[in-house]
Formats: structure tokens, sequence, C-alpha cells
């Protein structure tokens, strides 16, 4: 008889997966029915809890309400938006005037170079890592139900989509968040000189990669911001979060 019910746990062991569900919804049919809801919520909560990013969009959602900061979200690196998605599910039934802005060459990071590929501290980014189509980009946003009249997608490399002689016709006065994900110092230097006319007190300015290049002060997304506010000494920063091992959430206090 043990023989048998290992020989049948083996057997089972190897079934597909849409096979197992079957079977257990037969043999607690009432429980999986009625428990569905439940069940796929604690899903939502795990992955929730799993993606530190949107543990991050979560957290500056509440600080946006409890501190009813206005104005738009913009997030600089959208790749396939997942980011960008649960950040407008999250926040914009809060804010019904906030409109959300995508800015992406839509062809991947450009090649590392200067001081992004100085000494191997290059993170392990190339050119061309995060290419994704701006068509495929908007699909996946319509399959999840963003509602595009409330976003703006700005496509090209930053340091000319976000030129000052371009940067008007984007009609972004007043940015509330900031998601910045250029993984480079080069890329990053743009839009933070696209920030500086934009953010008023209480905005969120969030480093996706702040502790890549080894958290080292002299590289990346941290290099960037400590030369762009010595460039305006009338802006300063104030922690607001840490997520993951990567990501970091400031908030302006002065501008």
């Amino acid at each position: 008889m043990k023989q048998r019910i290992q020989q049948f746990r083996q057997y089972a062991d190897q079934l597909p997966p849409f096979v197992k569900e079957f079977a257990r919804i037969l043999q607690h049919p009432i429980q999986r029915l009625f428990l569905r809801g439940v069940y796929n919520r604690i899903r939502q909560l795990e992955y929730r809890a799993f993606n530190r990013r949107f543990y991050a969009v979560d957290q500056v959602a509440e600080y946006l309400i409890g501190a009813q900061v206005i104005g738009d979200y913009c997030e600089f690196g959208v790749y396939q938006g997942a980011t960008f998605i649960y950040a407008y599910q999250t926040i914009s039934p809060h804010f019904n005037e906030m409109r959300f802005a995508a800015f992406d060459s839509f062809e991947g990071l450009p090649h590392p170079s200067g001081v992004d590929s100085y000494n191997g501290y290059t993170s392990h980014f190339y050119k061309g890592q995060f290419s994704f189509s701006h068509s495929q980009f908007v699909r996946n946003l319509k399959r999840k139900g963003v509602n595009l009249q409330r976003v703006i997608t700005v496509q090209g490399w930053f340091n000319e989509s976000l030129a000052i002689e371009r940067s008007q016709i984007h009609g972004i006065d007043n940015i509330a968040v900031a998601w910045i994900d250029c993984d480079l110092y080069e890329s990053t230097v743009p839009v933070l000189d696209y920030l500086t006319p934009r953010l008023n007190p209480g905005a969120v300015v969030i480093f996706d990669d702040w502790r890549c290049y080894r958290n080292h002060p002299d590289y990346g997304e941290q290099r960037a911001c400590r030369e762009w506010l010595e460039r305006n000494p009338q802006i300063s920063l104030k922690e607001l979060l840490s997520f993951g091992w990567n990501g970091i959430a400031f908030t302006v206090t002065s501008c």
C-alpha cells in the first residue's frame, strides 16, 4: 500500500499545473469557488510584498494623499510599464487632475561611456538593455485599463527630448512625483535639469538605481544628484524612504 501511495504521489507531481488546479477544485469545490477571490487577493499581496517598487508606490501614494501634493507623475525610463501602470492604478483615483508622463527612448540604454564605464563600474548595464517598443508599451497600458487620455508619452533620448527648446511642448509645469529609472549617470543629468523648474516643496523625487555602481557616491544616479544639488543650491532634499537594495525616495524641502 505504501508503495502504491508513493507511486501515486510521484505521478501527481508530474501533472501539469492546470490539472492540479482542477483536481483541487474537484476536491474542495465549495471552498475553492467561494474563496477564490480571497486566494487571489492573498497572491496579489504576496507579489506586492515581493516587488519593492510596488511597495514604494504604495508609500508614496499615502504620502501624496496625506500631504496633499498636487502635480503630475513623471517616470523616466519605463521599460514595459509595470511600475508606471501600478502607479497609475494606485495614485490616479485620488488625484483626478494628475497626468502620467512616460519618458523613454524605447530603444533601451545607450552605450555606457565616460564615468558610466570607468573601471568596470557599469553595474552590468549595456547598450540596448531594456529595449521595448513604444507601441508595445501602449498596448500594455490599454490591457491594464489605463486611461490614455491621462497619459503623455515622450519618446527619445533624454538629452534631446528634455532639452530646453523641446521641453516646453510636453506641457508639464508642475511635477508631484518624478520616478528616475535612468540607470546611467549620463542619462540622469538631463532628467534632473528638466526637473529643476518644475518642482515645488513636497514633491517626491525617486531614484530607482541609487545604489547601483556598488553604492559608490561618485557614480551613477548618486553622482548626478550631488552635482545637480551643487548647481542648484536653492534645492534641498530629505529622505522619505528606501526600497529594496537599490532605490530611494526623497521629498523636496526647498526649491
